[in-house]
């Protein structure tokens, strides 16, 4: 069997290089951090073997700001998506703002942060099971609550990037909610990055109002399906569904390849889809063993991509559970 070197990174030791980049990116705007993050360097391990392939609990990223993000400033001062002087609470939409969908905006796809009142849309994942005030958070969402297809379920769905200093406006969002959301969305093109997204910073107010709730269900794929092209122009960020699949578990904040049960893994880290923990409770998963190849019958989450900021040329394939639901191993 082939090996590989892949390399790894603790989940503490990953959070501490999630900020750097999104700071030096957006000085501009004020002390805004990092809604992406990276592994590599001086703190990375590697293992030499395919079937033990990891790399660190990643964001779904592939990149999320760029200096283009300077315009204006406004106040933070309301807490909890409630709002304040200056900033949307999405009670009601933004006076002046445009109404969009998510299709509208994909066919749109404004190269500057452009302002979109998007209503009644759904959450399908968010980082770590809920934001935290002064933190950096992200959350995908998609326009209808199920798509039958992956045709139907094409350019539905976008990634959401809250920066700390916006974090305390979406606090109590959960998967599941059904939002009138107002965000600035485009697409991030420097330094190697291909991502349409939405952005939230202290410059970039935006916010999320649940309005109600709905049950969200996986479309069917094959991990053949899910590649860098699909995530970032063909197809977007939906949730999937992969049945019948192998993966070998590392640490519990370590991210680890899936391959078809049956088959030999194959390539190396940047060519496999993984398994991702950074959308699960406390980032990590629950109930797997180390280093033990584990077949599990189905794996569910939502599909997304992460680049390293120290190389953004790289793109990881990922696949974010939410929850220890959605990767039962088989006995």
């Amino acid at each position: 069997m082939p090996t590989h070197a892949f390399t790894s990174l603790t989940s503490a030791k990953r959070c501490a290089l999630l900020l750097a980049p999104f700071i030096a990116a957006v000085a501009a705007c004020g002390d805004d951090a990092g809604t992406t993050g990276g592994t590599g360097g001086s703190d990375t391990t590697s293992s030499t073997t395919a079937t033990t392939s990891t790399k660190a609990s990643s964001t779904s990223s592939s990149g999320s700001t760029t200096n283009t993000v300077t315009t204006g400033s406004s106040s933070s001062n309301g807490t909890g998506g409630a709002g304040g002087a200056e900033w949307p609470d999405c009670l009601s939409q933004p006076p002046g703002s445009d109404e969009k969908t998510i299709p509208e905006i994909w066919t749109d796809d404004p190269a500057f942060p452009t302002a979109a009142w998007v209503p009644g849309v759904f959450i399908t994942a968010i980082s770590g099971d809920g934001c935290v005030a002064g933190q950096a958070c992200q959350f995908f969402v998609q326009q209808e609550e199920t798509y039958a297809t992956l045709v139907q379920a094409t350019h539905q769905s976008l990634r959401v990037a809250v920066a700390p200093d916006a974090s305390e406006h979406f606090v109590g969002l959960a998967v599941g909610d059904q939002v009138d959301m107002y965000a600035s969305a485009f697409r991030d093109t420097q330094d190697g990055k291909n991502e349409l997204f939405f952005l939230v910073t202290s410059a970039l107010p935006g916010c999320a109002n649940a309005i109600g709730a709905g049950d969200s269900l996986p479309v069917t794929v094959t991990l053949d399906e899910l590649t860098v092209d699909a995530y970032e122009e063909t197809i977007g960020p939906v949730l999937v569904r992969v049945e019948t699949v192998t993966g070998n578990p590392n640490m519990p904040a370590e991210t680890f390849a899936l391959w078809d049960t049956g088959s030999m893994p194959g390539g190396d880290i940047t060519t496999v889809t993984s398994l991702s923990p950074f959308f699960v409770a406390g980032s990590a998963f629950v109930g797997l063993t180390a280093d033990d190849i584990t077949d599990f019958s189905e794996v569910v989450g939502v599909f997304g991509i992460f680049a390293p900021p120290a190389d953004p040329l790289i793109k990881y394939e990922e696949i974010y559970a939410r929850s220890s639901a959605d990767y039962t191993p088989l006995p």
